[in-house]
């Protein structure tokens, strides 16, 4: 297993981490609806997302929370068994994004204080986008089955091109015993 496979699984083990907090947590909805009406993901966000807050995802927020709970259930599970990694990987960037656009976003410091600027967030979205874009992120994951037994789905799942339907060739550019020679080892 390569290491940006391993790395997708610690980013979907964070996921699955932040998702087991709020589904065990029955009085989530509650809370996060307090958070809401106090002013959080509101007063340090821009203001095109603080509005969006307010006017789109306050006036539901129990069912929003709902669907963070299970939202960050599909991306752990997602990015661990490799099932849909380049969808999640998607929702987990910009999710990861917004999320630090919302608490303000990067912070600089004073000179006395350290600055914040790789937080949590921004790390996931980072590492998200890496996985996305990494084939190798792919490997041993159910995404990569698939695309062995539907060729014209590998770009889209595992960010490889299909062969076309030609032999493949080795590394001395021979295409091996297809064309009726015979290997001497």
């Amino acid at each position: 297993m390569s290491g940006m496979a391993w790395i997708r699984i610690l980013v979907g083990a964070v996921w699955l981490n932040g998702a087991l907090e709020k589904i065990l947590n029955p009085a989530f909805p509650l809370q996060f609806e307090q958070v809401l009406l106090s002013g959080g993901f509101v007063e340090g966000a821009p203001p095109f997302l603080g509005s969006f807050v307010r006017q789109s995802i306050l006036p539901h927020a129990e069912a929003v929370a709902q669907l963070v709970r299970f939202g960050e259930l599909f991306l752990g599970l997602a990015f661990v068994s490799g099932l849909l990694v380049n969808p999640a990987a998607l929702v987990s960037v910009a999710y990861s994004a917004a999320l630090f656009l919302a608490q303000g976003g990067p912070e600089l410091g004073s000179g006395l204080t350290a600055p914040e600027i790789l937080t949590i967030n921004l790390f996931v979205a980072l590492i998200s986008a890496a996985v996305l874009l990494s084939p190798s992120a792919k490997d041993s994951s159910l995404d990569a089955g698939i695309a062995r037994r539907r060729p014209r789905l590998a770009p889209l799942l595992i960010n490889r091109r299909r062969s076309h339907g030609r032999p493949q060739t080795g590394a001395r550019g021979t295409r091996g015993r297809s064309e009726g020679t015979r290997s001497t080892r």
